[in-house]
């Protein structure tokens, strides 16, 4: 688990300042030269990532850790990035900005990996002098700085152990947008005891709500179902946004602490999304990865078990589930993600299924060379009833019954009723004009 504290530096007007802007311009150079020869070169076989850092050391004059180090903020970017921003280059192009309020815009970070056999960090080091804390960075030449470290009390309290160097920790150090100090963020690696559920609970994301379902590993029983509405995420100020989020997983934290389960998230594609405008601006709009990272976060840290999984096919699956246990198409989904996690083969045998009509036309996989008889799309209503039967009742919500008690802390979660999976279900379509 990732535990990133924040802080704030202070370094006088004079030396220590120009060290430090010497510092943010040698590795902001390092992380370009970095990245276009990682273009030019690597990616077509002729230089590999050792020769690549070589090079870039002798060019800047930065030991091989920063070099390391700013590789690895390059590694996973795009093609044709901007550093500093397009904006910021635009905004220079029409002399809108100086010369070096862009640069100090393109050099904007300092960056260096923890390592746990060099006490936490070599380049960045929280030393303590003086019953005070310092941030000592090494600026070549063994000459060092060590800038008064300020950390909050609350952060201080809960992990001062992990700062001993007793365990790795990262520091980044940010230049502010209004150049008017430095933000540094310190993210510590340790280790967390995770306790297996005997349940499971897949969430299947969506762009205004998360529906979940509670599966038991051993009985493959469905325990309960329900939804976690995410509305807000969509209309609240960016500022605003992190603050709902963590509300939104700490709310899936509960969950799976009260039916002691393990957490599965789906991973979305909305890359490749494409539909209508609105549909498409709606849903690259989700704020997943950060939801995904946020309760992947907060499970982990409070004993959870959380992983990310792919959900393809779930959607097609739940159409299926739709229609035989009365359920809207999402929780069905989220059923099906449930049964995928549990029972790969069934959910492979129903996604061949959802290719066809129930009316035996041919669709999909039959132009392919594969075929759907009668008589197989009789056995697969019959292992559906069969399947469906086994978790049956999928909800007990009242006391003494067998069921749960409503979870401390979950407001905004709404269960369905008990359902039988042997009642007659009757779809009706009703237009309105």
């Amino acid at each position: 688990m990732e535990i990133t504290i924040p802080a704030g530096i202070e370094l006088s007007v004079g030396e220590e300042e120009k060290a430090l802007e010497n510092l943010f311009f040698a590795y902001g150079k390092a992380r370009r030269l970095c990245y276009s020869l990682r273009q030019k070169y690597e990616l077509k076989g002729e230089m590999s990532r050792s020769e690549i850092i070589r090079k870039v050391q002798e060019l800047t004059g930065l030991n091989s850790r920063y070099v390391k180090d700013a590789y690895a903020t390059i590694e996973n970017l795009p093609l044709h990035v901007t550093f500093g921003g397009l904006n910021n280059q635009r905004m220079r192009e029409k002399g809108k900005i100086t010369r070096e309020e862009y640069k100090k815009q393109r050099n904007s970070i300092i960056y260096a990996r923890g390592d746990k056999s060099r006490k936490g960090n070599l380049n960045m080091r929280i030393v303590e002098i003086a019953d005070k804390k310092y941030l000592r960075v090494n600026i070549g030449d063994r000459k060092w700085l060590f800038l008064k470290l300020f950390i909050p009390d609350k952060y201080m309290k809960k992990y001062a152990q992990y700062l001993d160097g007793s365990h790795p920790y990262s520091v980044l150090i940010k230049r502010k947008d209004n150049d008017e100090g430095y933000d540094v963020r310190i993210t510590i690696r340790v280790e967390c005891a995770l306790n297996e559920g005997s349940r499971l609970i897949a969430l299947d994301m969506n762009k205004s709500h998360i529906d979940f379902c509670v599966l038991d590993k051993h009985l493959k029983n469905v325990i309960a179902v329900g939804k976690i509405n995410t509305s807000e995420l969509q209309n609240t100020r960016s500022e605003k946004r992190e603050h709902q989020i963590k509300k939104i997983a700490h709310k899936v934290k509960n969950l799976a602490k009260h039916f002691n389960a393990d957490v599965f998230i789906g991973k979305l594609r909305t890359s490749k999304f494409k539909s209508h405008r609105k549909a498409n601006r709606m849903v690259h709009q989700m704020p997943q990865l950060k939801l995904r990272k946020w309760i992947k976060h907060i499970c982990v840290k409070n004993g959870v078990i959380c992983e990310e999984r792919s959900e393809a096919n779930t959607t097609k699956v739940g159409h299926i589930l739709s229609h035989i246990f009365g359920l809207d198409v999402h929780k069905c989904s989220a059923i099906a993600f449930a049964l995928r996690l549990s029972d790969f083969p069934l959910f492979k045998f129903l996604s061949v299924v959802s290719s066809y009509e129930a009316d035996g036309r041919q669709r999909g996989r039959r132009r392919r060379g594969s075929s759907l008889t009668g008589t197989a799309q009789h056995d697969f209503r019959i292992r559906m009833k069969c399947w469906a039967a086994m978790m049956s009742p999928l909800l007990r919500t009242e006391r003494g019954d067998g069921g749960y008690s409503e979870m401390p802390g979950i407001r905004g979660l709404l269960f369905t009723s008990r359902l039988k999976a042997n009642l007659p279900f009757h779809m009706v379509n009703i237009k309105i004009w």
